[in-house]
């Protein structure tokens, strides 16, 4: 796993590398999850596999579930 780096802007935000990009198929717009694990921070694209893979963890998922397929849909 090669290591990539980036700068913690004023307002919080970070870039994601091109290259990391282009690999994950992340385009403008893509929702993240982000999860703290001790002194490591998780990013996640959420896909309907990312969606399918909480079930029964959460209340109301089948809510967010179908608000993801509508918005492929629209696409």
């Amino acid at each position: 796993m090669k290591a990539e780096y980036t700068t913690l802007s004023t307002k919080g935000q970070i870039i994601i590398p091109a290259e990391i990009r282009e690999q994950m198929k992340l385009a403008a717009g893509t929702k993240l999850s982000i999860q703290r694990d001790g002194q490591t921070l998780i990013l996640r694209p959420i896909t309907p596999e990312f969606i399918d893979s909480l079930c029964g963890s959460t209340k109301g998922l089948g809510k967010l579930r179908d608000a993801m397929h509508r918005h492929d849909e629209e696409r």
